[in-house]
């Protein structure tokens, strides 16, 4: 989310949400943060999506919160009255000030977006992600962009990039792409044109134009069909034939359908992802295995020759004793032409004859068989094309979801795994003690996936210590559930048996919450670092 959105937030936000009491805090998947809050106008909901492959905030009215699967956090936050909502100076900074000086911090960009809970001297006293490594430390300082308010500052600006929108967005650091290419073609030009010999001055005016737009917003979704393409603040000039341009009359409402909708593409790609791939995999190797084994089939069969091997011997060389490797006869059957019929130099004519019988009838059912397998091979492959052909129609993830349980069973046959777990799921799933369960990566990418996609923040992590092996998390209902020790200890075995160190009689096994493992900058997949941990020693033990 950029600046101009968040500044436009604020500001309706202010009006709405000040005098809000904090009823509660939680989480309901890794990384999203959502805040209770009571206002004059009744239960309304702030969520924060702190991913950096999307991050948003929006709000939502009512309170929202799921009975199941969720976990409190930032409680010391719970209680606190609003007194306002504001964006910093020219940055990506939101702020939720409270009565008492102290405020909520809405970071939202960089590779960690964050929400900060400070005290009036701006201390981390509570952080919704790495709690342990903020709190205490200054929250972060807001850092104004550089304001270019005239065209002498513009010009001194400007960069000749690749293009024309590149070289706008580098002049003005508040706007994005979209903004800066609206501003080109504001100006007549085309965003994607090379820079070169073009006058800053001509794009100052236009910068100036969406600025003063940017300022009285006029939010607009854009929709191709279902997906929502794009959000803007202003109505953009080049939208696609066929699309569909939806206003709104406040910048809250265009935020809410447009962060709604993208979270909802998230889900459905995700998703989608885990189905189309695997399936078309699965479908082209059934495809492959049907083309050969009809190429197979398309042969001429070996049983006629057999046969015919076995009436000549019986009516050209009957009284052919044993000795003989092989034996050239006239083809009395077919053209007359010589024919050369392999023997078994052990057996007589007959016996060879009786022999050639003897394959030509097993030949014939091998190949019924090899034809039935075909046919049920084709049918597969078949299956697995319509399966694919009907994920790929999918354009929701409502309908993707009914489409996967409904054909739950087929899609267990196709990719083989079992129904009730989804097709493929990159990490195992097994029972502990006192109705808690472990969630054991399958391989490196699962790992990491199941660390930093599943995993929320106060779910335990365990690992075999210093070997490599499977990250296995075990999911908490709640913030303050215990985990008992009997729990932790068959965990902990898990971990050590699906390591390399499985063959050893003790293992240290690091046990910790999932909030103090973070993934290592640009290692392979899985790599993580523990800032905190415990070790229990365990005996390798399997599921």
């Amino acid at each position: 989310m950029d600046f101009y959105t968040l500044r436009a937030l604020a500001s309706e936000w202010d009006a709405r949400l000040a005098g809000a009491v904090v009823a509660e805090a939680w989480t309901q998947s890794p990384r999203e943060l959502s805040l209770g809050l009571d206002t004059d106008a009744g239960p309304t909901t702030v969520r924060v999506i702190c991913d950096p492959a999307l991050t948003l905030v929006f709000r939502t009215d009512g309170a929202g919160r799921q009975r199941r699967n969720t976990a409190d956090v930032l409680d010391r936050v719970v209680g606190r009255r609003v007194s306002r909502a504001r964006v910093a100076e020219r940055d990506r900074h939101l702020f939720l000030d409270f009565t008492d000086g102290s405020r909520l911090q809405v970071v939202l960009f960089g590779a960690r977006p964050n929400v900060f809970w400070t005290d009036a001297e701006g201390t981390v006293r509570a952080a919704f992600l790495d709690e342990a490594e903020h709190v205490g430390q200054p929250a972060p300082t807001p850092r104004p962009a550089p304001e270019v308010a005239t065209a002498q500052a513009f010009a001194g600006r400007w960069r000749e990039r690749k293009t024309l929108a590149q070289s706008v967005a580098g002049a003005v650091p508040l706007f994005t792409r979209d903004l800066a290419a609206d501003a080109v073609r504001r100006a007549g030009l085309d965003p994607d044109a090379s820079p070169d010999d073009i006058d800053p001055a001509e794009l100052f005016a236009a910068v100036q134009a969406v600025e003063a737009d940017l300022a009285d917003p006029r939010p607009v979704v854009v929709w191709r069909g279902p997906v929502a393409e794009a959000f803007a603040l202003v109505p953009p000039s080049d939208v696609p034939d066929g699309w569909r341009v939806e206003t709104f009359e406040t910048v809250d409402a265009a935020v809410g359908v447009w962060a709604k909708r993208s979270l909802a593409q998230r889900a459905y790609r995700a998703l989608y992802g885990l189905l189309d791939k695997p399936l078309a995999a699965a479908a082209a190797r059934r495809q492959r295995s049907a083309e050969a084994m009809l190429d197979e089939l398309s042969r001429p069969s070996r049983a006629d020759r057999y046969e015919t091997w076995g009436h000549l011997l019986m009516a050209s060389a009957g009284g052919q004793g044993p000795g003989y490797e092989s034996i050239t006869l006239d083809d009395i059957l077919g053209d007359g032409s010589p024919v050369e019929i392999p023997l078994d130099p052990a057996r007589s004519a007959v016996e060879n004859a009786e022999r050639y019988y003897d394959k030509a009838r097993r030949t014939r059912k091998a190949r019924a068989s090899a034809e039935a397998r075909w046919a049920k091979v084709q049918q597969d492959a078949e299956a697995a094309a319509d399966l694919l052909a009907r994920v790929r129609a999918t354009t929701t993830v409502a309908e993707l979801r009914a489409l996967k349980e409904d054909e739950a069973e087929a899609l267990a046959r196709v990719l083989g795994a079992r129904g009730d777990d989804g097709p493929v799921e990159p990490f195992r799933r097994f029972p502990l003690p006192g109705g808690f369960e472990a969630l054991v990566g399958k391989h490196a990418r699962g790992n990491a996936h199941l660390t930093t996609r599943v995993a929320s923040p106060h779910d335990l992590w365990l690992h075999a210590r210093g070997v490599p092996g499977s990250h296995v998390v075990v999911k908490r209902p709640g913030r303050s559930t215990e985990v008992p020790a009997p729990t932790v200890a068959a965990a902990a075995r898990l971990a050590a048996w699906f390591s390399t160190a499985r063959t050893q009689s003790v293992v240290p096994v690091t046990v910790t919450e999932r909030k103090y493992v973070r993934p290592v900058k640009g290692g392979p997949p899985g790599l993580v670092r523990v800032d905190r941990e415990d070790v229990l020693d365990v005996t390798p033990s399997a599921p």
